[in-house]
């Protein structure tokens, strides 16, 4: 495994009790401050996501790539949606996902699947095409996201909901030093232009674009 796929990996599996405390305000006051403010993004890409989706997912497959805890599959299922795979490099993080969704009473609509893209995609493409496919907050730790983005077309049926940081100029070097002196991942932020090129080089046609400068800068991109 590359060593960049490796730190995600150990990163997010020891980070996974903290990240999941990120929703549904089971924080102290503090820290739901600091959330608010700085992470902003992190909420209203989720809501931004489900704003497209619908309400009612009935008859629909959905795919989360880097499902994290789970959240966005669940939420999916709720919503009616017929199967929802979620995919993590980070077992822990698909550990708490598999809890959660039982907790919620969704197992039966969710499965669970520690793996890497590109690799895992060909077993994907045995439950796809997926109508909808959710890529939150994952390219920010790919340096070529093309080949990721390409990989994945296929298993679209419908439409790429995806999240992508924006290049702001004070920000993002700050970010990326904070994370060299913590031995965390390297961490990618992408322009406009660079947006336009990666999902036309993957195969990608945009159908929305919209960009939050808040929280450090934030792409919202709908594909097809």
């Amino acid at each position: 495994m590359p060593a960049q796929e490796r730190k995600v990996e150990d990163f997010f599996s020891s980070f996974a009790p903290q990240w999941d405390t990120l929703y549904g305000g089971r924080r102290n006051l503090w820290w739901r401050i600091f959330d608010a403010t700085f992470r902003r993004d992190v909420y209203e890409r989720y809501a931004y996501t489900f704003q497209a989706l619908g309400a009612d997912l009935h008859g629909r497959k959905v795919l989360d790539a880097g499902c994290g805890n789970g959240i966005y599959c669940i939420e999916a299922a709720k919503r009616g949606a017929d199967l929802v795979i979620g995919v993590d490099v980070a077992p822990n993080m698909i550990d708490i996902a598999l809890r959660s969704a039982a907790g919620a009473g969704v197992q039966s609509k969710c499965k669970f699947v520690v793996g890497q893209f590109p690799d895992i995609a060909p077993t994907l493409a045995l439950e796809g095409p997926f109508d909808y496919i959710i890529l939150a907050g994952v390219l920010d730790y790919i340096s070529d996201p093309a080949p990721f983005l390409a990989a994945l077309k296929p298993l679209v049926g419908r439409a790429l909901i995806a999240s992508l940081p924006g290049a702001q100029p004070i920000r993002y070097p700050l970010r990326r030093l904070r994370y060299q002196l913590l031995r965390r991942p390297n961490v990618y932020h992408y322009s406009r232009q660079d947006v336009t090129r990666m999902f036309s080089e993957s195969g990608f046609r945009i159908k929305s674009s919209t960009y939050w400068s808040h929280s450090g800068g934030c792409h919202m991109v709908i594909a097809e």
